[in-house]
């Protein structure tokens, strides 16, 4: 299909908004996203669909079309739900590069366009017709499974089976997920019988927050046919995903306007029991509240959806302050065990963070009505964890008892004057002389103060430890056979490890 018969399309209702001239281009997809420069996930061809998130202003509008013309995509079309309207800069950026740009109607549903287009482009191929007649991701799958000849299966790169047509043994699905961070799909993985990992285009960041498709294969083997199907497979999914985000948003925006003045003082409990309700969460059960953060609040919310999904306990998750919130309600005895389950789910998301960072603090079991408490147990917990050393780091609210919670809660700028009194001089007299008089101390200190027990933990004499000791005493002025000394450079040498 071309530009010209969306445009054409009156139950679409779209509005050209420059250069008819291009109108005869051809469409060969569709792509959703609100990230300011989605290269990556495109190949050329696609009608790009955009709520605009993104617009900050024209320097952002030029970034945006540079990256959609350098992919070679075959148009624009701009949402109104966040603006209003395609913004003047983003027009002329449009044209100025070229970029046929068409403006979305408010009534119009970005996955409603992207069936439409899917449907006009292959109107004889069974998947995509399916989707376009409301079947679930289990019905796809079956039908994509009997075109190929083979079981396949939707996984999430959190860890969670989203679909499949028969069981996944555990050794596969966990080998599946380690190799979908390996590289680009599609390939073969082989692990014993070889399996296709092919890609599900959804713009979802960071890549743990992603899903893909398994189908049991080899790719060098198939033929056009087969392709097609896993081509096909994979647009179909990603539009099955599109409709789990969007009620997702949904259920997260009826609780997070609550949680907010809830944390502000401006609303009660009994208005966010209410919200729980509207969301589908029984206000009457326990619940647990979890808060992350792994960069920006929108990736930080698009992942922990996936995580909380992942448990199989029923959750909503909303953006909340620099990271996000989700509540878990389930009976005692399954909530006891999610700190268990979030921390089984975080190790294996950990190789799709990239360069990012991830905090998840955990609150105690507790009721709707004490929901404010939870919220402040959990971002403490969160504060903690990022206090750690690991690229995911998980705490929960029992943890708040120890030393940890009021190294997280001091000031970023007293907790580095305290370690800097403390360590400075002795960090950098090893710095000078290719000493270890900083690790000495930290091992003496592991061990409680025991000479022996230290010195053969370090392979030296006690004779010189005592002098690295005593040399430490000198540099600092404090002696550490007294036991408030001890505690004071413990917790420096914690913030030493943190920082």
């Amino acid at each position: 299909m071309r530009l010209r018969d969306l445009l054409a399309d009156d139950e679409l209702g779209l509005v050209l908004l420059n250069d008819a001239d291009a109108l005869e281009r051809p469409v060969r997809g569709v792509y959703i996203t609100d990230l300011i420069d989605p290269r990556r996930y495109l190949t050329g061809g696609e009608l790009v669909l955009s709520g605009l998130v993104w617009h900050g202003g024209p320097e952002d509008s030029e970034q945006f079309v540079r990256a959609l013309v350098d992919a070679g995509v075959a148009g624009l079309a701009a949402g109104t739900a966040r603006l209003g309207h395609a913004p003047p800069d983003l027009v002329a950026a449009c044209r100025e590069h070229g970029l046929p740009a068409f403006e979305v109607p408010i009534t119009v549903s970005f996955n409603a366009l992207a069936e439409r287009i899917q449907w006009r482009a292959a109107p004889r191929r069974e998947l995509i017709s399916a989707v376009a007649a409301g079947a679930d991701l289990d019905r796809v799958l079956r039908m994509a499974a009997d075109d190929l000849g083979a079981d396949c299966w939707v996984l999430s790169a959190a860890g969670w089976v989203v679909g499949g047509t028969d069981e996944l043994p555990e050794r596969i699905r966990r080998g599946a997920l380690a190799e979908f961070t390996r590289g680009r799909l599609p390939r073969t993985w082989r692990a014993g019988e070889p399996h296709v990992l092919w890609p599900v285009e959804t713009g979802a960041e960071p890549t743990a927050a992603q899903w893909f498709a398994l189908v049991s294969g080899d790719l060098v083997e198939w033929d056009e046919h087969r392709e097609a199907v896993a081509t096909d497979l994979g647009t179909v999914v990603s539009l099955v995903r599109a409709r789990v985000d969007e009620a997702r948003r949904i259920a997260g925006r009826s609780v997070e306007a609550a949680l907010r003045r809830l944390l502000e003082g401006s609303s009660s409990p009994t208005e966010v029991a209410a919200r729980l309700e509207t969301a589908g969460l029984p206000a009457d059960e326990p619940l647990r509240a979890v808060a992350m953060g792994v960069g920006a609040p929108a990736e930080s919310t698009t992942l922990l959806r996936e995580i909380a999904a992942a448990t199989g306990m029923a959750s909503v998750t909303a953006p909340l302050g620099d990271g996000a919130v989700a509540l878990f309600v389930d009976d005692r005895e399954h909530l006891a065990d999610l700190g268990h389950q979030l921390r089984r789910i975080v190790a294996v998301a950990e190789a799709g963070l990239g360069e990012r960072r991830l905090a998840m603090g955990i609150s105690d079991i507790t009721a709707a009505t004490a929901l404010r408490g939870a919220l402040d147990e959990a971002a403490y917990a969160r504060r903690l964890a990022e206090q750690r050393r690991g690229r995911a780091e998980v705490a929960a609210a029992a943890e708040l008892a120890s030393h940890e919670v009021l190294l997280a809660s001091a000031p970023d700028e007293l907790r580095r004057s305290y370690r800097d009194r403390l360590l400075s001089a002795v960090i950098d007299y090893d710095a000078a002389h290719g000493s270890e008089l900083v690790r000495t101390l930290r091992v003496f200190l592991d061990n409680n103060g025991s000479w022996s027990r230290c010195a053969q933990l370090l392979h030296v004499h006690v004779n010189t430890l005592r002098y690295r000791v005593q040399r430490v005493e000198e540099l600092t002025g404090r002696d550490l056979s007294d036991f408030s000394a001890r505690v004071d450079f413990y917790l420096a040498l914690r913030l030493d490890e943190s920082s």
